[in-house]
């Protein structure tokens, strides 16, 4: 059985603030700060909801890339035209898109920043560009039980995140894969 003096540590070791905390389990994050000094016991309710909470947060903390990963991994060649980066974005939805290079190596990216970019800074005839004049880094690669919780780490700086099982690409995530999984 868990007690109100766990709190602080499960949080810490979750990685999230009080704020967030409490924001999640609906109570002020004066409510948090206060039991994790023990100035505060809780009704039964507030208890629930902040364990419940903290279980929901480990549960999601164990679950592998793998799990959340999309499979296909929608790409473009080297050589490509920009625009045809562009169409294949607009079409699938997406917001960025792996380069390829030789024998299927990520050699940079694509990332619909880039599209507002050259509308921005009004480069002239973008469309008929290569990929390559333009793409940016790769994205960063992962072993596919690598966790969740350290993709989401990635995805707070970059755009996706490639997986990989051993040496083969099975997969990719962004931020919509995370934004999946907290529904």
């Amino acid at each position: 059985m868990r007690e109100l003096s766990d709190i602080k540590q499960i949080r810490k070791r979750l990685g999230i603030t009080q704020k967030q905390l409490a924001k999640r389990a609906g109570v002020s994050q004066s409510v948090i700060a206060k039991v994790e000094l023990n100035q505060l016991n809780l009704s039964y309710e507030k208890a629930k909801s902040i364990f419940d909470t903290l279980a929901e947060l480990e549960q999601t903390s164990l679950k592998k890339v793998e799990d959340i990963m999309t499979i296909n991994i929608t790409s473009i060649p080297l050589g490509s035209m920009l625009i045809e980066a562009s169409k294949l974005m607009h079409e699938r939805g997406y917001s960025q898109l792996p380069v390829l290079g030789p024998k299927g190596t990520v050699v940079g990216s694509i990332t619909d920043k880039l599209f507002t970019n050259l509308i921005l800074n009004d480069v002239k005839e973008w469309q008929n560009k290569p990929v390559e004049e333009f793409m940016g880094e790769p994205f960063p690669v992962v072993d596919k039980n690598i966790s969740m919780r350290a993709v989401a780490r990635l995805l707070e700086e970059r755009d996706a995140v490639l997986v990989k099982d051993q040496e083969e690409y099975i997969g990719i995530v962004t931020r919509d894969n995370l934004l999946t999984e907290i529904e």
